[in-house]
């Protein structure tokens, strides 16, 4: 008995002394009075935006990235690393090159969960030997949840992408350096447009609140090359989570059904970048998982504009901004997050930046994130007021988990909870930084 007693006490210090070095109260000091805030006004003032101008050209490739042996799922971490059963549709990175003057931004979208932080650095290395800086290397995903993992080099990217193998990582950074020089050997002389328009049938709030909002703007920009071909750069708010965790198929999801039918019935490369895909879901209609998935990007592509649209001047912009954080936590209550030494052992540790590229007047963001479709909503407005029009894409190749509305916070949600890993306050932090860009572009 005396010894069970001292074991217990013993323990009971263990785990008071672990909770006390690896455990914080969460800071809510107003984003405006933090230092992070203070580095980014200073670090935006300092930055010079260049312009170039003349005429576009653009071009395109794609790459099959489907692993030829099986392998761990990402996308869902229930799927606790197993292998995927069968190849129902292949999954590819696509890459479309926009050339103005001497500069040339590389719009990369892969059929994957996320562009993995240790692969965009593992890129950027290759690059480096064909004079390419990543900076000008837009960077994006589907967000399909049924692709394959082995590329997550942390606990945490083991936890949503099975075991990680270095193998995976190499070879997605090479196949990617291939499609961006592929799409570089393709340019040709081409007109741009912007088009936009309403799908509030394909497309909910997951959150199961009351007060959600939906961001349901289908936002696109056409390409018309002289010789005749087309390619359209889709961003859409719904998740590609049709297909459930008990689906063990690689598949794009719906991004896929989409790509395809515009390559098929109109001759069009499609490159599908996720939007702002915080908070928002897909509409399932269907008798199985694989039915849903055909009738979502049904939906998608009924509303899809090719018509209506704005013709986009000669100019472009390609920058590529660091954004400084506030100190990394992952909450464990409402009120208490690991510090940030636990975060990083756990998480990993990257820099954090947006990537800023701009056609005439339509200014896309990419977001290291899953950016909140709430926050979209006033975002766009903004924008609007001040002659832009604004995408927001996610999973830019660094990744701070969910950016969502701050009204959010403290209520027990997955997207605030366990998803939200840098304090108090960074749904307005980042809202801030758009509006900012959005200034800084616009003078």
């Amino acid at each position: 008995m005396k010894k069970t007693l001292q074991f217990f006490v013993y323990f009971l210090i263990f785990i008071i002394v672990i909770c006390a070095i690896s455990i914080e109260k969460i800071d809510r000091i107003p984003f405006e009075k933090t230092e992070h805030y203070k580095e980014w006004q200073t670090r935006l003032a300092a930055f010079e935006f260049s312009e170039s101008q003349g005429e576009m050209s653009v071009g395109w490739s794609k790459v099959n990235i489907t692993p030829s042996v099986p392998g761990p799922m990402a996308g869902y971490g229930s799927r606790k690393g197993k292998a995927f059963e069968v190849v129902h549709d292949s999954v590819f990175v696509r890459v479309l090159a926009v050339k103005n003057g001497d500069r040339i931004v590389y719009f990369l979208s892969a059929d994957m969960l996320i562009i993995p932080p240790n692969v965009t650095e593992k890129l950027q290395e290759l690059l480096k030997s064909n004079a390419i800086n990543l900076n000008d290397v837009h960077l994006s995903a589907t967000h399909t949840h049924n692709s394959f993992g082995g590329w997550g080099n942390s606990l945490t990217g083991r936890l949503f992408a099975g075991t990680y193998d270095p193998k995976v990582e190499e070879n997605l950074a090479e196949k990617f350096q291939k499609a961006i020089l592929n799409s570089k050997s393709d340019l040709m002389l081409a007109k741009l447009s912007y088009a936009e328009s309403v799908d509030k049938e394909d497309i909910r709030n997951r959150l199961g609140i009351s007060d959600g909002w939906v961001d349901s703007e289908i936002r696109s920009v056409i390409f018309r090359r002289n010789d005749g071909s087309t390619a359209n750069l889709i961003t859409y708010g719904a998740h590609s989570t049709v297909l459930n965790s008990k689906t063990m198929a690689i598949s794009r999801d719906y991004p896929g059904v989409v790509m395809d039918s515009l390559e098929k019935e109109n001759k069009t490369f499609g490159i599908f970048m996720a939007g702002a895909v915080g908070s928002m879901g897909p509409i399932e209609k269907g008798k199985d998982d694989f039915d849903e998935v055909n009738n979502q990007a049904i939906g998608v592509l009924k509303h899809l504009s090719f018509s209506e649209n704005k013709e986009i001047s000669n100019t472009l912009l390609s920058e590529y901004l660091e954004v400084p954080m506030n100190k990394p936590s992952a909450r464990i209550t409402k009120n208490y997050a690991l510090k940030s030494w636990a975060f990083k052992y756990l998480f990993g540790d990257y820099p954090t930046f947006i990537k800023i590229s701009k056609l005439g007047n339509t200014l896309i963001l990419g977001m290291p994130c899953d950016f909140s479709g709430e926050l979209m909503i006033e975002l766009d407005a903004y924008a609007k007021s001040k002659g832009i029009d604004l995408i927001i894409t996610s999973f830019n190749g660094s990744y701070v988990g969910y950016i969502t509305s701050d009204r959010l916070y403290d209520r027990d949600l997955y997207e605030t909870t366990t998803m939200s890993w840098y304090g108090y306050q960074n749904g307005a932090y980042f809202s801030k930084i758009v509006k900012d860009i959005i200034n800084k572009v616009n003078k």
